[in-house]
């Protein structure tokens, strides 16, 4: 592996390091904001949507993981495009398993749609599965 792409993997791992701890900080503010500016029943019904949803974004990713991304990138095909056609996919996935907590979340005023697409992303970054290298057993360049 070139040093440009030792560069390009450390810098994604340090932006999916930053991401999953940005997420990780700001889910609990929003708990708390909402439970600040709404009542304890709207508070709880939001909540609940909330860990739902990040549930079944974390279980669809993970199942996205292991039956379609790594063959793709193990097999070379992984493209923006795919990743993002794999995206809309687990979104709509989200939506049809929690189809009762996105109703429920809807009628309490919850973005739905920006909130799915953050526990997404957010469960991607948690569970990144790494591009193979060309040969795994080569040694790397020894430079002068």
């Amino acid at each position: 592996m070139s040093v440009e792409a030792h560069v390009v993997s450390g810098l994604a791992g340090l932006l999916s390091l930053v991401v999953s701890a940005g997420i990780a900080y700001v889910v609990p503010r929003v708990k708390q904001a909402v439970d600040a500016h709404v009542n304890d029943k709207t508070a709880s019904v939001v909540n609940l949507v909330i860990d739902g949803l990040a549930n079944i974004a974390q279980a669809v990713v993970q199942d996205f993981n292991q039956k379609i991304v790594a063959n793709a990138k193990n097999a070379g095909t992984w493209t923006p495009q795919l990743a993002q056609g794999v995206k809309a996919d687990a979104i709509a996935a989200v939506k049809a398993q929690g189809a009762t907590l996105v109703q429920l979340g809807q009628q309490v005023g919850v973005d739905v749609e920006s909130l799915i697409d953050s526990l997404i992303e957010s469960a991607v970054s948690q569970n990144h599965v790494s591009v193979p290298t060309a040969n795994a057993n080569a040694q790397p360049p020894v430079s002068d």
